[in-house]
């Protein structure tokens, strides 16, 4: 997302503000625009942390597979990791309507997959523990 339009509408209306101009009761289309351009888009933070939490998360879900297939005790504390991690990716993900940047809303896309991790996660914790079970039952 290119932010430079965001910082550009603020520097107007940040400009309008110091001249004395009270900002809300202006008729000019320009002026409008630019405040629902503002209100509209989300912090650049949560853009910028959003996407490198989900390459994060991702990288860290595919370790614990490769884990939880050589049956390592540390699976158990990565399934946990990532499903604090992929709960705090939810919950930084803007809230964009679908269509602007893409077809789907990034809330959404980060609810699946906070959904699919916390179950592949529960599975790669279970598959560990039955295994360990197993592993001293015989």
């Amino acid at each position: 997302m290119d932010y430079a339009l965001v910082d550009k509408a603020q520097q107007q209306i940040d400009e309008l503000k110091k001249q004395g101009i009270d900002v809300d009761k202006i008729d000019s289309p320009e002026i409008k625009s630019a405040k629902e351009a503002l209100e509209g888009i989300p912090a650049k933070w949560r853009v910028d942390y959003a996407g490198i939490l989900g390459m994060i998360v991702s990288i860290i879900a595919f370790i614990m597979v490769v884990l939880a297939f050589m049956k390592k005790d540390l699976v158990k504390k990565i399934s946990v990791v990532v499903i604090v991690l992929s709960a705090i990716l939810w919950f930084i993900a803007p809230d964009i309507e679908a269509g602007m940047t893409s077809g789907a809303n990034p809330k959404s896309i980060a609810l699946i997959s906070f959904i699919a991790l916390a179950i592949a996660s529960a599975c790669a914790y279970m598959s560990y523990t039955l295994y360990l079970k197993k592993s001293t039952t015989v």
